[in-house]
C-alpha cells in the first residue's frame, strides 16, 4: 500500500513538473491594445483611387486653390462665394478641406457633400432641377444621410469634424439652408409621410461618387 502511495505521488509530481516545463517552453502571447482609430485608418465609403479621380476632375490640390487674400470683391454676397480657380467649389471651403483632412477620401467626401448642398441652395434661384416630389425627397434624404454618415464616423474617429458648418459658415448661408429646406418640404408635399431614411447613410457617398464626373487615370 505504501509503495502504491509513493508511486502515485511520484506520477503526480512528474505530471506537474511536465506541465510547468511545457508552459515555460511555449511561446508567450503578448496581447497588444487595438490600434487607435484615426482619420488615417478608419474605413470609409470611398477608396483612395476613386477619391483621387474625383480630386483630379475637380482640380483640387493645395497647389491650385487660390490664396485667402485673392478676393475679387464682386461675388462676396453670393451664396456660392468666391471660386477664383473655377472648379465649382467655394475657395474658402476648398481650403478648409485641404487643411483639415489628410486623407484624400475625406476631401472627396467633402466635395461630394458640397455638391448636394449647392443643389439645395440653387433651389432659391431656380427650381428647374427639382420639379417632382420624388426628386425633392431624394435630395432631402441625401442631406440627412450626409449628416448621419459624418456622425457615425465621428463615433469611431474622435478627431473628425463634419464639414457642414464650414460650408454653411455664416448667418446668410444658414438662413438660406433653412429656406431651401422649407421649399423642399413644400415640393414634397403629401409625400412627407413616405420618408424612409437610408439604413447605411455612408453608402450614399459611394452612390454620389458613381454619378460624379471623374478623371480616369491610366494604369501604371
Amino acid at each position: 500500500m505504501g509503495n502504491i502511495t509513493k508511486l502515485t505521488f511520484i506520477c503526480i509530481s512528474y505530471l506537474a513538473s511536465f506541465n510547468v516545463n511545457a508552459e515555460s517552453d511555449s511561446p508567450r502571447i503578448i496581447k497588444l491594445s487595438p490600434e487607435k482609430i484615426t482619420q488615417h485608418n478608419v474605413d470609409l465609403p470611398l477608396n483612395q483611387f476613386k477619391s483621387l479621380e474625383i480630386l483630379a476632375a475637380k482640380n483640387v490640390s493645395s497647389g491650385q486653390v487660390p490664396r485667402p487674400y485673392q478676393f475679387t470683391g464682386n461675388n462676396q454676397a453670393s451664396l456660392f462665394g468666391v471660386d477664383l480657380n473655377n472648379n465649382g467649389i467655394r475657395d474658402d471651403y476648398e481650403r478648409m478641406l485641404l487643411k483639415s483632412y489628410q486623407r484624400s477620401e475625406y476631401v472627396a467626401m467633402g466635395i461630394l457633400a458640397a455638391e448636394r448642398w449647392d443643389k439645395l441652395l440653387r433651389l432659391l434661384q431656380s427650381q428647374e432641377s427639382i420639379k417632382t416630389p420624388y426628386q425633392a425627397l431624394e435630395l432631402f434624404n441625401d442631406t440627412i444621410a450626409i449628416n448621419q454618415c459624418y456622425y457615425s464616423l465621428q463615433q469611431i474617429d474622435k478627431t473628425l469634424i463634419s464639414p457642414v458648418l464650414s460650408y454653411f459658415n455664416n448667418d446668410q448661408l444658414l438662413e438660406a439652408k433653412y429656406q431651401a429646406e422649407l421649399l423642399l418640404l413644400d415640393i414634397i408635399g403629401s409625400k412627407q409621410t413616405s420618408f424612409t431614411f437610408h439604413q447605411e447613410p455612408c453608402e450614399r457617398f459611394a452612390e454620389f461618387a458613381k454619378k460624379a464626373k471623374t478623371t480616369k487615370f491610366a494604369a501604371l
